[in-house]
């Protein structure tokens, strides 16, 4: 009988159905030994928005039932539904367990830049809903020593007092660092004069890139471009294309292994870390030819100052300085007094400024509707000192368009290699690709994930890797009573959830990870503390691959390891993602039959 494509389609899921359950025949045959306990059981949250991360978490809830951990439920699922079990839980506090609406587990990355800083991440006086703290660790150690780094003005201090953090960190792991990033971007051979590890952290302008003679620039991005004003930013695509049009006193520089060195002021220079004396350089300019000044500083720290803006940076801000904060001499020369000490206040310095004869009209309320609508009526509203200006938005294909700012060279000393550049969405990988190997794009955005067999061999492409200023990690639920305070362990205490998150870190293959998933772009991690952030601690060696050491912490906890269970070849959770995979694959054929 000939059947037709529409007979195959309704045949997939029950011919899968029965596939999977053929090989329960199969894999019912033990093939290792039995597994302990289970003592006691989680589950694991993770988001569905990365395919290798998608393949770790699955991996490591394959994992845990080797050393007696149970996996309830594993909620694979998008950030709507992980916010509220975690850093937006809506109360009461503090974040129970999974079964309760909270979490036990979340699989999740984080990007950082050059400046590592745990404070309300990891302190106690972060603990949601006050901060970032959505572990609930609480460490009054860890406290003691954020605090003193935090404050640090001498390298040597913050040094010390880094490395103090990270090994704590490494002992406690209320954050079980899985992977470092490498992130790919591949480009057109000739792409000169860019620092990749810079330009992933949101921290470089663009007026030294070139292509050779090309005077234009464009760049593919995955997502749509939504934020408008570099104070209101969410998207890291949004603040490197503003990165190009607001500038600031000071600047990440290459030439100076990546610290801050001036920019719009002749010197940076303090003896106490609280007040920077400063001056403008000759010409400052804004896009449009009037001078910067003293007022345009004052104007910028003050708008930092207010509440009614709605950007999320005011509680931090306001914790270095206020309305008064800076002084004017004259139109070129004023102090900056800092409110108190600070471990990155060069990065004070490096705020964004904001031409006052521009937005000083405008209501800091109202400053992110009016944003929106200048880039689209009026776009050449949004300039800066920066080496371009936006000429253009195109809302419907996702496009901005950059044009090079004339008065740049008055105080710069040359104009920038590009007269135009373009930020340009593309919605998938292929298409971005392709349009490299067209000459369409010159660069294609390290989030499209490209992989060098994509690229591998197709002419006029290059590519660069550079480590990722973040980390990928399962974070724990400080409060969980096995995993976390271990209350619920035979050996009731604190030293006992120790042991059992230092077996859970024992159980990730991390180098495994970065062989097979990551294919080598990546590196095994270690703690929470980015590896190219300054400061990292290269002597701290990542949790060795070992299901005996992991057993041993277990043991350490009071568990009874001569307590075991069946356990087969191939585990319930791949048999499940079989079957979701067949019924995800019936969902999309059904989609295409409406």
């Amino acid at each position: 009988m000939k059947l037709i494509k529409k007979d195959l389609k309704r045949m997939f899921l029950p011919l899968a159905l029965l596939t999977c359950l053929g090989l329960m025949s199969v894999i019912s045959t033990p093939v290792q030994a039995a597994n302990p306990g289970p003592f006691f059981s989680i589950s694991i949250l993770a988001p569905n928005t990365n395919p290798a991360r998608n393949q770790w978490s699955t991996l490591m809830v394959e994992q845990l039932p080797k050393i007696g951990i149970a996996v309830d439920v594993f909620d694979h699922t998008g950030w709507a539904q992980i916010g509220p079990r975690t850093w937006n839980h809506p109360g009461p506090y503090p974040i129970p367990s999974y079964a309760e609406g909270g979490f036990d587990i979340l699989f999740i990355g984080y990007g950082w830049g050059l400046d590592f800083d745990p404070t309300g991440l990891f302190t106690s006086d972060g603990i949601t809903p006050y901060g970032g703290n959505y572990y609930q660790y609480n460490n009054q150690e860890f406290d003691w020593a954020v605090g003193n780094y935090s404050q640090s003005f001498a390298w040597a201090d913050r040094m010390h007092y880094g490395e103090e953090i990270q090994e704590i960190l490494y002992d406690d792991q209320p954050s079980i660092c899985i992977v470092y990033n490498v992130n790919l971007y591949a480009h057109d051979p000739v792409l000169d004069g860019w620092d990749p590890l810079l330009w992933a952290s949101a921290y470089q302008p663009m007026e030294n890139w070139s292509l050779g003679s090309a005077t234009e620039l464009h760049f593919a991005v995955p997502a749509d471009f939504v934020d408008f004003h570099p104070y209101l930013i969410e998207s890291t695509y949004d603040a490197q294309w503003l990165t190009q049009i607001y500038g600031a006193l000071v600047e990440r520089s290459v030439l100076a292994d990546r610290a801050f060195t001036p920019r719009l002021i002749e010197d940076i220079s303090s003896s106490d870390g609280l007040t920077y004396n400063c001056k403008l350089v000759a010409n400052a300019k804004w896009a449009d030819g009037t001078a910067v000044t003293t007022d345009d500083v004052i104007y910028t720290y003050q708008l930092g100052a207010t509440e009614s803006l709605g950007h999320t940076t005011y509680s931090f801000n306001t914790i270095y300085w206020d309305n008064d904060s800076v002084v004017k001499i004259d139109d070129d020369d004023f102090t900056i007094t800092f409110l108190q000490p600070y471990v990155f206040q060069d990065g004070n310095l490096g705020i964004q400024l904001l031409p006052e004869h521009i937005w000083g009209a405008i209501a800091p309320e109202d400053h992110a509707t009016q944003a929106v609508t200048w880039a689209t009526s009026d776009p050449n509203k949004l300039m800066g000192t920066g080496p371009y200006y936006l000429e253009n938005w195109d809302g419907t294909n996702g496009v901005v368009h950059l044009e090079r700012n004339p008065y740049f060279k008055d105080w710069y000393g040359e104009d920038p290699n590009f007269e135009d550049i373009y930020f340009e969405f593309y919605s998938n990988k292929e298409g971005a690709i392709s349009a490299l190997a067209g000459d369409a794009i010159d660069i294609i955005d390290s989030e499209f994930f490209v992989q060098r067999s994509d690229i591998e061999g197709v002419s006029g492409i290059d590519y660069s890797l550079v480590a990722a200023p973040g980390n990928q990690e399962m974070s724990v639920n400080m409060l969980h009573p096995y995993i976390g305070t271990g209350e619920l362990c035979p050996i009731a205490s604190e030293e006992s959830g120790r042991h059992i998150r230092k077996a859970i870190s024992h159980l990730v293959p991390r180098q495994v990870i970065v062989d097979e998933i990551l294919d080598g772009m990546g590196y095994p991690g270690v703690t929470h503390w980015p590896k190219v952030s300054i400061g990292f601690d290269e002597s701290l060696e990542p949790y060795e691959y070992s299901i005996n050491l992991a057993l041993e912490q277990i043991e350490a906890a009071g568990f009874d390891l001569t307590t075991t269970t069946e356990t087969t070849g191939v585990g319930l959770v791949a048999v499940i993602s079989i079957l979701a995979l067949a019924g995800a694959t019936q969902i999309f054929f059904l989609k295409k039959r409406k």
